[in-house]
């Protein structure tokens, strides 16, 4: 027999399972997009710029499987990037010691200069999370879809804790009828 108490609080599970669904696909987004977005924010807001020296060209375009293994969630992610030449670039941080990065750029980007200067951004804090100055614009999309995910999460969690409390103050209601 329809009870109208059943199909309200059938609304409200539903609601709410939306809801969690909506959320994973958020969570999912995050996942894959927080390590460049971060990286970009950090080094836009925080980073310094300075001269790097490119120490050495590598061309291990094709070692698609050694990458895997080292690193297969990164490897996956980005699996354009591993493409990609390996340039190994050595900056000189103020008030720290040398350091020797290294970075894949796609062949087309690299200025390959007879000096061997590139400029790199780097974090003062930190000066391993680095990147070329010219080519920081790659992660720009990875850091309008972090902040546009966590825009989203932050309107699911409101959404969902005002779900919750209305099926909190439905269920109560319940036991008193």
């Amino acid at each position: 027999m329809y009870n109208p108490k059943e199909a309200v609080e059938d609304s409200h599970a539903l609601n709410l399972a939306i809801l969690f669904f909506a959320a994973c696909a958020v969570a999912i987004t995050i996942y894959f997009h927080h390590d460049s977005g971060l990286k970009y924010w950090l080094l836009k807001g925080f980073g310094e710029t300075t001269p790097g020296k490119v120490v050495v060209i590598i061309d291990d375009r094709d070692d698609g499987s050694r990458h895997l293994r080292s690193n297969s969630r990164n490897t996956l992610k980005n699996i354009t990037a591993w493409q990609d030449e390996r340039i190994v670039v050595e900056i000189k941080p103020e008030d720290a010691p040398v350091e020797t990065l290294n970075f894949r750029i796609k062949p087309q980007e690299l200025i390959r200069e007879t000096d061997g200067a590139l400029n790199v951004t780097y974090l003062p804090l930190n000066p391993k999370i680095a990147y070329p100055t010219r080519s920081l614009d790659r992660f720009s999309l990875d850091s309008q879809i972090l902040l546009w995910s966590l825009v989203a999460g932050a309107i699911l969690l409101v959404l969902a804790l005002r779900a919750a409390r209305k099926w909190a103050r439905f269920r109560t209601g319940l036991h008193r009828y």
